[in-house]
Parts: C-alpha cells; sequence; structure tokens
C-alpha cells in the first residue's frame, strides 16, 4: 500500500541506545518473536519494544531488559560494540502505510563506523505472528503441561514469564530451543474473566517492575475449626479471599483491646497488627501454615505515606523507621491494612524484616521496635531522643489515621 503522508525529521539519539535497540530488532526478527512477544517475555508493558523500535520514541531497552531478552533468545549476553560516536544524528522518515501503522526509514548520518547507514522499519500488528524455526510445538500440548504446573504448586509462588518459559525449555518435551507463542497465549487464557479460565492473577510486579503471574492463596472456611473460622461463617463469610476483602474494607483505627482475637469484629476497625493477625489466625486455624504473619521495618517517608510529609519537612527527618505488619506466602506480600500500600514498592523500602505470630503483635512489637529506633537514632546521629522520636512517630500515625478516614 503506498504511504499516505510523509515527513523527515532529525533528531539525535545514545549511538549505544540505538545499536542496542537495532540489534535486538534484527535478532528478533531472524528469531522469529514479534515485538509484542519480546515484551511481553520482558513483562513490563506489552508495547516497549514497539515503542523503543520508534525513533520518534524515547523508550529504551535498559540493562535488564538485556538480559531478560538474550535469556530468551539464548543469547550471551550482549552490549553493543564500541562506538567512537556517543550521540547519533538521525534523519528519519516516517509514513503511514496502512490502518495506523507506520514506517521509519532511518538514515544515521554520522556513523563513523559505516557511513551513511539506512534502515527502515515497520510497526507491526500486535498479533503478528513471524515465521520462526525454533520449536513451538502446539497449542494443546503447551497447556498441557501448564495444567501439570498448576497441579503440582508451580504457581504457588509468582513467576516470571521469563521463569515460566525456562522451566519448559528445561523439561524433555520442549527443551532449550522452544518457543513462548503457545505459552503466551495459555498465561492470557488463564488469566481472561471473559473468555478464558481465571486461576491466575498478574496483580503483582517484582523489583524490577516485571508482572508475577501466581495462583492467589485461597481456601474454604471449616466450620469446625476454632473460634475465628465459626465467627467468619456466622458473618457470611466463607473464603480466605471473602476474609481479607472484609479485613481490608475495615477502617484503620486502633483497636480498644489488641489482646482482643475478635477486636475486629467487635470494633469493625483496626490496624496492620490486629487485621493481619487475624487472618494469619484464620490460616492457622485451617491448617494453612504457609501463610506467615511478617514485622519489617520499613522507612516511612513523604514518598510512600504522603500524610506524613509536611510533619518529617518540619522536624527536619528523612524518614522514620516505622514498623509494620503485613502477610507473605510463597514469594510475595499480601497487605490487606487497607490504606493502599502498594506491596512491590513497600517492598523496596524495608530495611529489616522477621516472622512472627499473632500474639507478639503487641509487646514484643513495640520493644522490637523501640530497640531498632534506639540504634538508628545512634547510628544516624539523630538530633532526638528516643521518647520524641517515638512522640513523632504517634503523630504520624494520627495523620495517616485521619487521612484514611476521610477517603
Amino acid at each position: 500500500m503506498a504511504a499516505k503522508t510523509k515527513k523527515t525529521v532529525y533528531i539525535t539519539l545514545p549511538a549505544f541506545s540505538f545499536d542496542k535497540v537495532m540489534f535486538f530488532h534484527k535478532i528478533r526478527t531472524e528469531k522469529g518473536y514479534s515485538a509484542f512477544e519480546c515484551s511481553f517475555m520482558i513483562g513490563k508493558n506489552n508495547f516497549l519494544i514497539r515503542d523503543a523500535e520508534n525513533p520518534l520514541k524515547k523508550t529504551l531497552i535498559d540493562a535488564e531488559d538485556s538480559l531478560v531478552l538474550a535469556n530468551v533468545f539464548n543469547l550471551e549476553p550482549y552490549n553493543p560494540p564500541c562506538n567512537p560516536i556517543d550521540y547519533y544524528k538521525l534523519d528519519v522518515t516516517f509514513s503511514i502505510v496502512g490502518p495506523k501503522k507506520m514506517q521509519w526509514e532511518i538514515i544515521i548520518a554520522n556513523d563513523e563506523i559505516k557511513p551513511v547507514r539506512a534502515l527502515t522499519i515497520m510497526e507491526e500488528d500486535k498479533e503478528i505472528e513471524l515465521p520462526t524455526s525454533s520449536f513451538l510445538s502446539t497449542y494443546d500440548a503447551v497447556q498441557e503441561y501448564f495444567k501439570k504446573l498448576v497441579a503440582e504448586g508451580y504457581f504457588n509462588s509468582a513467576r516470571t514469564a521469563l521463569d515460566i518459559v525456562n522451566k519448559y525449555r528445561e523439561s524433555d518435551e520442549f527443551g532449550p530451543d522452544f518457543h513462548p507463542r503457545y505459552l503466551i497465549k495459555n498465561i492470557r487464557y488463564y488469566l481472561n474473566k471473559k473468555s478464558g479460565e481465571p486461576i491466575l492473577f498478574d496483580r503483582r510486579t517484582n523489583r524490577f517492575s516485571r508482572r508475577l503471574y501466581y495462583k492467589p492463596f485461597n481456601f474454604e472456611i471449616l466450620s469446625s475449626n476454632g473460634l475465628i473460622s465459626k465467627t467468619f461463617l456466622s458473618a457470611g463469610i466463607n473464603t480466605y479471599q471473602e476474609a481479607g476483602n472484609w479485613v481490608s474494607s475495615l477502617t484503620y483505627r486502633r483497636n480498644h483491646d489488641k489482646e482482643n482475637e475478635l477486636a475486629l469484629f467487635k470494633d469493625l476497625s483496626g490496624t496492620c497488627s490486629t487485621k493481619h493477625a487475624l487472618l494469619k489466625r484464620l490460616a492457622d486455624e485451617n491448617g494453612k501454615h504457609e501463610l506467615k504473619l511478617m514485622l519489617g521495618l520499613f522507612k516511612m517517608d513523604g514518598n510512600n505515606t504522603p500524610a506524613i510529609k509536611d510533619l518529617l519537612k518540619e522536624h527536619n527527618l528523612p524518614y522514620i523507621p516505622e514498623a509494620h505488619n503485613y502477610l507473605s506466602v510463597s514469594n510475595y506480600i499480601i497487605d490487606f491494612t487497607g490504606i493502599g500500600i502498594n506491596e512491590t514498592k513497600f517492598e523496596l523500602d524495608i530495611l529489616k524484616e522477621i516472622e512472627i505470630q499473632a500474639d507478639q503483635i503487641t509487646n514484643f512489637k513495640v520493644q522490637f521496635h523501640r530497640e531498632h529506633l534506639a540504634q538508628w537514632i545512634e547510628d544516624n546521629k539523630i538530633p532526638y531522643s528516643l521518647d520524641e522520636i517515638w512522640s513523632i512517630r504517634e503523630e504520624c500515625i494520627e495523620l495517616i489515621t485521619s487521612a484514611n478516614n476521610l477517603i
């Protein structure tokens, strides 16, 4: 189809980054990987590679993304060759060659390695399937192995797309040259609530912002398994996920008696301590001891807790180490505090964490917290006493409570 419009722009890009993008474009098209398939394997957004290959956008393939792609393509870790030029001057002529489809004709005007290199890249359809010599297998065979992994508990832990494809490649049935095309289709099928079987979640990312796939922790509550279970069932709550949603919906406020196991039912409110201790007890009553109650110390600052930003600034404090309770199962955090905590971002701010039991959320937690604060004050020459920091911290808790009860 003839180009409908044509326009030339002149731009400058880092030579190293541009060479890397072009290298991976060449490799992926030779090996038969679409831009969407590569983006899916990286696990950030499904248009990352398409955008990186668009010279008019600033999207780049970072070092960690390069490692993922090298693994997907069975390459050695890649860095472009040394280039005497720091920046390329590009003449980019772009045109529309189909319905909303772009084509870029790129001339590197100052290339000292190979003068006046010319490249042409056409934007791909999202669902395009490029010819490949890699081993595709069949959709059904890939699905059967996927079901086997689910049944064996493989997805009880959170996995990246690269983790999953490497699992397939380790098997004799698929081997090291396995292409993830049908695996990607199966992952999407098992996430789809409308036309698939939604047994997996993808609501978490890891520390490199890569999407994680996992089977959500859940179980049926059994009436004969203790006081907590019976109380939830009496309230019409029959599963752990329902219990977690109910706990999360409760007002964030300190309980009158934290020692009372049913304090949340009495006060219809709670904090990170009482909310997660209740869910830990529920899991223990039902024999789900893999669910852990965690006590973590994290950097509470104006970024992760906006309500305290001005107070910290007033006291010239970059952050305060705060004690927080949450749950952990397999290799991901679950937080039902109900104040909008992003588990992945929170994980990056953790200073120290230990597993505790539900009866350690009172005196033990306070002692653990105060001991760490005392050491933090000494190590960082903080110009406040322990009692003064504790008082500022109490003001922070009041601000957090007020902010969340106004929502």
